[in-house]
This record gives structure tokens, sequence and C-alpha cells, in this order.
């Protein structure tokens, strides 16, 4: 009996073996993969081009910079989205199709990073079409200014922020349920907010997103701490959603190593 008991145990290890040989487990975790959605001619539901506008050369470079790769896209599925950590969606220009929507509330609810903003420029706030369903809501217009920051580690790791400024107005955010205010402006309204119960995800919202442009007019990726706020949310991202990808070697490892274990036993017993 024990003899059967014994072969069992083996033959069930190295049909483990073999199938972690075969097929690496799936990490949760991509080594910082982003995406940004982005509009080109018509085609796209945001504001601009952030793929190619010269405007935003400075927010793509700082993703390189964290140690980040960065795609772009003008539609986006739950396929697609499977592949990346962090989706950043800049201000959405129209209403969002609900397939796509839906699609990235239940990215996030599974683990997806969601940074999301929206200015003001007398469009509606189309974003609450994804951050209603995590108990954000975008309001009325403000001016783009947070002076005062709530203790969290979005504002102080590894950056202590201390001003954000935007090129345009912005929006005022309300929140409830777990979702939490931690920036605001001179006047107390809440700006920047984030849900980190978002299903398994995380959902940052600022009130605007020009606060990241380069341009003759608009140089505001380098002033106050907008760019910090940048690398906040990067570092924040890897911190709080990151898995160790397990390859074939740290699976495969162990499991020889039962093996060895096994025969041994069998060679004493005889």
């Amino acid at each position: 009996m024990k003899k059967v008991c014994t072969a069992v145990a083996v033959t069930m290890l190295c049909l483990l073996s073999f199938a972690f040989l075969v097929s690496p487990a799936i990490a949760d975790w991509h080594g910082g993969e982003a995406l940004v959605m982005y509009k080109m001619g018509s085609d796209g539901w945001v504001q601009h081009n952030y793929k190619d506008g010269s405007t935003w050369n400075k927010f793509r470079a700082e993703f390189v910079d964290q140690g980040w790769s960065v795609d772009f896209a003008k539609h986006i599925d739950v396929a697609k989205l499977s592949n990346y950590d962090a989706l950043f969606v800049l201000t959405p220009r129209e209403n969002i199709p609900g397939d796509e929507a839906q699609a990235i509330i239940n990215w996030v609810m599974e683990g997806g990073q969601l940074v999301i903003g929206q200015s003001d420029g007398g469009i509606d706030p189309y974003a609450n079409e994804i951050t209603g369903t995590f108990g954000i809501i975008f309001d009325k217009s403000v001016e783009m200014e947070i002076t005062d920051f709530a203790t969290h580690i979005l504002t102080t790791t590894p950056n202590e922020l201390e001003e954000v400024e935007g090129a345009s107005k912005a929006r005022n955010i309300s929140v409830t349920g777990a979702s939490r205010e931690i920036g605001f402006d001179a006047k107390g309204r809440c700006l920047l907010a984030v849900n980190e119960s978002a299903g398994k995800g995380v959902v940052v919202a600022i009130g605007d997103e020009w606060m990241w442009s380069w341009s003759m007019k608009y140089k505001k990726f380098d002033k106050a701490d907008n760019e910090e706020l940048m690398d906040n949310i990067l570092a924040y991202f890897k911190q709080t959603c990151s898995v160790p990808e397990f390859t074939t070697l740290t699976f495969t490892i162990p499991v020889f190593a039962l093996l060895s274990v096994v025969f041994l036993l069998l060679r004493r017993r005889k």
C-alpha cells in the first residue's frame, strides 16, 4: 500500500513538473506596461493625440525614465487591456462607447490600475461614465491648482508634493464610498482623488491633464510638482499591484527538489 501511495505521489509530481515546463504561469504584473488612450483626427474619444503630439513628448518620455514601457490605443477591449498594468485616460471628449467603458470598468475590478482625468474646456464630464462606478464624480469647473495635500503615498512617495499647476480649467471632484480626496485647491475643493478598493484595482482621478503638457504656451510638465505627481503614480502602481512573475525555472526547481526527496526515500526503503 505504501509503495502504491509513493508511486502515485511521484507520478503527480512528474505531471506537475511537466505542466510548468510546457507552460509558465501567467503573471498579473507585466513589468510596467502602460497604455495611453489617444485621438487621431476624428478617431478616438479622448481629447488629444497623446501618442504623436509634440505637446506631450515629455509626458511620453517620463514612462521610459521611470522604467515603464508605453503603448497607445484609440479604442480598447478586454483582450487588449489584459496586456497592461496601467491605463491612462486623459480627458474623454465625447461619450465613451458602452462596450469600451465596461471593458475598462471590468479590467479595474480585476486588478487594473487606472489614471483618469477630466478637464473642463466646455465639455461634459464624460469620465464619469467610468469613474461613477468607483464613487468618483467630476463636477464643476475650477482652476487647476492643487496646493494642499492629504497624507498619502501618492502625495509623499518618492516625492513630497507641495503644488501641482494646470494650464486650463479643471473639474472639481466629489467622492463617495471607498474613494478618498487627497489633493485640494486653496478653497478646499478636491482635484485629486484615489480609490484603492476599486474591486481588486486602483483608480486615480485628476481634475485635468494639462499639468503634463509641454508647449511654447503651456510649459507645465517641469513646473511645480507636476512631473513628480506622475512619478509618484507610477511608483505607487509598482508597489500596489506588482506580482512577481514566476518563470519556468522558478517553478521547476522546487518541483525537482521534491522529486529528489521522494526518490531518496524510495531507495532507503529498498
